[in-house]
């Protein structure tokens, strides 16, 4: 969470830095919201070097880590296996965020520069809804390796109630300061307008945003990668684009109501998430051959 609320900052500050030219950079506009993009990736890959390489104790798979290139074939069959959806679905689902903000992109400059600074101020509340997706995989996984199928179950809807208690509570302070926010920026009165606008639709969307998060790394946590593949990237790629891109193209809608109508496909997503945690069938002990709906002592 540190790591993520540092890149966060930073891509904030980088932002208001690259973008409008402050501090004797020069004003680089979308290239320099780019950059400060990478830069905070950055940022955060070397917190968590650090930091697992000083605390070899707690995080002992660093230890002789460096020794061997060597891993076992029936090890990288298994990462293979489970890991290669999640990869496909992280590019897949970076690309179609990126596709979201080249479809809105098409309704004027003013659009891009707003979704920048809307996307930078939002990422960074959205940062507890986030960690929940870790706690979720952390305490989950835990139940789901002792064979606790039960109370697995409890604890991803314990803390799915709690993500979306706290994102109330998140997007109401961000809704609130979302009028405010955007004058920390040089920027037209038009393009503050739109941010606000932004940031107030991400603060009404934050809890369906919370529930959809924290199901699907519940569904990943059981091993069901190739669930949540279609879960998180193919429905954005298989619905979420084209609905946005259908009502950019085909419709003359304001970009004020537009951005809000299309982030709509997020509440089926919310309900898909629902019903597929709520089925159980992701619930599986990945570590054991033991029958997984028994509890061992």
């Amino acid at each position: 969470m540190k790591a993520s609320l540092t890149g966060v900052l930073a891509n904030l500050c980088l932002n208001y830095i690259l973008i409008y030219g402050k501090l004797g950079f020069p004003a680089l506009g979308v290239e320099g919201a780019a950059i400060a993009t990478v830069i905070s990736r950055f940022v955060e890959l070397a917190i968590v070097v650090v930091y697992s390489h000083r605390h070899t104790g707690r995080f002992q798979f660093i230890e002789g880590l460096y020794k061997s290139m060597r891993i076992p074939k029936s090890l990288t069959f298994n990462i293979i296996k489970k890991g290669m959806p999640l990869l496909v679905n992280e590019l897949l689902w970076s690309l179609g965020m990126t596709a979201l903000t080249q479809i809105f992109s098409t309704r004027g400059l003013n659009v891009v520069a707003s979704l920048n600074i809307a996307s930078t101020i939002t990422n960074l509340f959205n940062v507890v809804m986030f960690s929940m997706g870790s706690a979720i995989a952390v305490m989950v996984g835990q139940a789901l390796g002792a064979n606790d199928i039960p109370r697995a179950k409890q604890t991803v809807w314990k803390l799915i109630f709690f993500n979306v208690c706290i994102c109330i509570v998140v997007g109401g302070i961000l809704a609130a300061l979302s009028p405010i926010i955007p004058y920390i920026y040089n920027t037209t009165d038009e393009v503050r307008m739109l941010a606000t606008s932004f940031m107030l639709t991400s603060a009404i969307y934050m809890s369906f945003n919370a529930v959809s998060h924290c199901t699907y790394f519940a569904i990943r946590s059981g091993g069901k990668t190739f669930v949540t593949f279609l879960f998180d990237s193919v429905y954005t790629w298989a619905v979420f684009v084209p609905f946005a891109y259908i009502l950019t193209h085909f419709t003359t809608m304001d970009i004020f109501v537009l951005y809000p109508v299309c982030y709509l496909a997020d509440i089926i997503k919310c309900i898909i998430g629902i019903i597929v945690v709520k089925a159980g069938h992701w619930a599986q002990n990945m570590v054991s051959d033991t029958t997984p709906n028994k509890r061992i002592a």
